[in-house]
Parts: C-alpha cells; structure tokens; sequence
C-alpha cells in the first residue's frame, strides 16, 4: 500500500478522496477512489496502484487550499 486513506488526488480538475484500499488476488492494491457531487450522490473509482501512479504522474497536482496536500512516499 503506497496511498493512504484520506489522501486528494486530482483527476481532470476533480478532487477524487482515497476511501478504501485493498489487496486484490493477493498480488495488488485495488484503491476506490470517491467524490461527492452537488446532489450528494457519490460517485466511485477502482484503480489498481499502477495506474494510480500513472494518472498522479501525468496530472498535475498543483496547490488546491480546499485540499490536503498529497505526499507522494
């Protein structure tokens, strides 16, 4: 696990959360990826950390003060 819980990630100038994670075959983190729309629905996003890494790598994630900044370790 890379990626803790509570952690922003920005994805197309939304702000994504980091709910859950969890090993998937016993060979992968799997992390749900969670953001809330203006109607309160939620909106949900499965990520594997390679492609995680990929979309963080790619898109900026430039200061955004309704955030918490992310570490990457």
């Amino acid at each position: 696990m890379k990626y803790k819980i509570d952690t922003e990630v920005l994805i197309n100038d939304n702000t994504w959360r980091i709910a859950e994670y969890r090993m998937r075959f016993g060979m992968q983190w799997v992390y749900v990826l969670s953001k809330e729309n203006t109607d309160g629905s939620f909106e949900t996003l499965y990520l594997d950390e390679k492609s995680l890494n990929l979309v963080i790598r790619s898109e900026s994630q430039g200061y955004n003060p309704n955030t918490k900044d992310l570490h990457l370790l």
